[in-house]
């Protein structure tokens, strides 16, 4: 924070301006109440002026009103008096105001001014990290690049909304939903049914036991938004290659077995279908990011940077619990409850639905039917809280091998879902071909 001192007082600022706005407030000039929902006090250069205008906010939601001898009754109470400059300073601003018509104008230059000195203040923290030595410079860049892009970030779509607004929006989105407009779609007309899509700001966690089609289930869903959608999807990927994962969403893509790429065993009409495959994804807007080291502050960074340049509708990251949180914590769980936190927050800051997948404790093998519940989440606790939608992959096939029925067959148990119901799917699943299917599309066994 800066504060009234010689050292600082290269720092951008105005204090004409600060002194203006004061002095216009506490007059009660024309549009008082747009600056006072607008301009936050550690926006104010000098900390006499934060002093007087948090006092001033106060003043404002008990009484509608601030003026000199109010504030300086407040401010000798709480015995702020001297910090704020003193009662004839006080009365002073008010003597300086020219006109409180160009309060806007103030409020601008002031922000303005701070938005500068949080540049400085950025620049300089980060010469300071980079020339100690400490850390990955990686790791250094994308949060660079992050913080400038989060500095860039309009705050007009956050704050307070009246109820006007908010129910503007509503109308227009049972409009959109009227019209078919819904979420990202999975690609799978029954679950697509029951969550309308993957909302955006929406944290969705597909989480199961090892295979179970985690993995494949969520690049079903990028392959369905990029290729089908047109949605730009970014995959951050910390277990496998991008390769791996372009050849897994060609398998797919192409309905030819990956085994059978890997070992170049194909026929003709496999070749061709491959080919045709090759066709279609290659200018799908899907972006993989395999870079290693990834942790939960450089994924942010480059989601934010990935956003800025191509507006992504869908993030996919594989998985959670293989990121770190980037920085010193206490313990395991309290990282994983960070990290599902920052996805979270990430969601909401670019406005569009993170699927995240997830790991399933071993407490699932020991139970009867091996039906996989909410609290087999490994770290569960802020998984479960922060997420909006979870899914949990089910393959009875798996543990009951000889059942004719259950035979390439997967269920996806809606577990929770915080705008609508609860539920359980039923999808084909085509391991050799690394794709999940709708039933009623379907031929078993296999195919």
């Amino acid at each position: 924070m800066v504060e009234d001192s010689q050292e600082a007082i290269t720092l951008p600022h105005s204090l004409d301006a600060e002194v203006s706005l004061l002095g216009s407030l506490m007059l009660g000039g024309a549009n008082s109440h747009s600056v006072m929902g607008s301009v936050k006090g550690d926006e104010f250069y000098l900390s006499r002026h934060r002093i007087i205008y948090d006092e001033m906010l106060h003043l404002w939601a008990d009484e509608g009103v601030a003026d000199a001898v109010m504030l300086i009754d407040r401010l000798r109470a709480s015995g702020r008096l001297d910090q704020a400059g003193g009662e004839e300073y006080l009365v002073d601003l008010t003597s300086r105001v020219q006109t409180s018509s160009n309060l806007l104008e103030y409020a601008r230059i002031i922000q303005e001014a701070s938005q500068r000195r949080r540049v400085i203040e950025m620049c300089q923290d980060l010469e300071t990290r980079a020339r100690s030595g400490s850390g990955k410079v990686r790791d250094l860049i994308d949060e660079a690049g992050g913080q400038v892009l989060a500095l860039a970030e309009d705050d007009s779509k956050q704050g307070v909304h009246t109820m006007h607004e908010s129910l503007d929006k509503v109308i227009q989105n049972i409009e959109e939903w009227e019209k078919g407009s819904v979420g990202v779609l999975t690609g799978f007309k029954d679950l697509d049914e029951l969550t309308n899509g993957l909302q955006p700001t929406d944290l969705v966690v597909v989480a199961g036991r090892p295979a179970m089609g985690k993995t494949t289930f969520a690049l079903n869903v990028a392959r369905h938004a990029g290729l089908i959608n047109k949605v730009p999807v970014a995959i951050f990927s910390l277990e496998m290659g991008y390769d791996q994962i372009a050849m897994n969403l060609l398998s797919a893509a192409s309905h030819v077995s990956a085994t059978k790429m890997r070992k170049a065993k194909l026929n003709d009409m496999e070749w061709s279908q491959i080919i045709q495959g090759v066709d279609r994804m290659r200018e799908a807007p899907i972006y993989i990011d395999d870079s290693p080291g990834l942790n939960a502050l450089s994924i942010r960074a480059r989601a934010r940077r990935l956003h800025h340049q191509k507006k992504l509708g869908l993030i996919v990251v594989d998985y959670l619990q293989l990121l770190e949180m980037g920085g010193r914590v206490e313990n395991r769980q309290q990282e994983i409850s960070q990290i599902s936190r920052s996805m979270k927050q990430l969601a909401r800051e670019l406005q569009v639905p993170i699927l995240t997948i997830s790991q399933l404790s071993r407490a699932v093998e020991s139970r009867d039917g091996n039906k996989p519940r909410m609290s087999d989440l490994r770290e569960s606790g802020a998984i479960e809280q922060d997420a909006d939608v979870i899914m949990l992959l089910y393959r009875k096939e798996y543990y009951s091998p000889d059942d004719e029925d259950a035979k390439g067959k997967a269920e996806v148990i809606v577990a929770k879902q915080r705008k609508g119901r609860t539920g359980s799917i039923e999808l084909a699943f085509h391991a050799d071909q690394l794709r999940f299917g709708d039933l009623a599309y379907e031929s078993f066994p296999g195919s």
